[in-house]
């Protein structure tokens, strides 16, 4: 028998509640100048902060299926700001270039950033297994927007971006992808480590917008 969302968000809630007695976590949001944002502004009265790694089938899968149609119900209205971070995992050959691409296409604008993320995501298991990453992103971009990302690439800032990214998480003693953190009015509402129903984070969400 399949839990209730409400009953999986109280066990998820229950769980954010014992690793917050035991790990002291960040009570602000992270640094603007870090993460891309996919949808929302940062004056949104929620803030959903994702480490993820392109290469994790679980961020696949929460991007997918769950932080698309966030941006589609809520961040297009501004209740919800979400901001992704790039966290490579070591055990990943592959999820450092990918994150590459995305912060080079971050530089061009948030279309073909969304256009990268999602072509990324929607075809993790082809270039995952081949090592393709950058055919894949080929096929999502005009020719002109692929070389002109390819240019931006060359930047030593979006390695030195990516190492950021890897410090913050590590500093939010982030264990696992993806991790994600909810703040509303810049306080830290949930931890949720792996994923989550869109159901469950839509009664989540809609609570804290009431």
């Amino acid at each position: 028998m399949q839990s209730r969302p409400w009953i999986q968000l109280f066990n998820i809630t229950m769980c954010a509640i014992l690793f917050f007695a035991v790990f002291p976590v960040p009570v602000q949001p992270a640094d603007q100048a870090s993460g891309q944002v996919l949808g929302g502004s940062p004056e949104a009265p929620i803030k959903i902060e994702v480490f993820s790694d392109f290469e994790c089938p679980s961020c696949r899968e929460l991007y997918l299926d769950v932080m698309r149609r966030v941006l589609v119900e809520y961040s297009s209205q501004n209740k919800v700001c979400v901001v992704y971070h790039e966290f490579p995992l070591a055990m990943h050959p592959y999820a450092r270039e990918a994150a590459r691409y995305a912060e080079a296409a971050a530089r061009l604008g948030r279309d073909k950033l969304l256009m990268v993320y999602d072509t990324l995501f929607m075809n993790q298991a082809q270039w995952a297994e081949d090592g393709q990453v950058e055919a894949t992103v080929a096929k999502a971009l005009s020719r002109a927007d692929f070389q002109m990302l390819k240019k931006v690439m060359l930047d030593p800032g979006i390695n030195a971006s990516i190492e950021k990214e890897i410090l913050l998480g590590n500093q939010y003693r982030i264990m696992s992808t993806p991790t994600f953190f909810i703040y509303t009015g810049g306080k830290l509402q949930q931890k949720v480590e792996g994923r989550l129903t869109f159901v469950s984070l839509k009664q989540f969400l809609d609570s804290r917008l009431k």
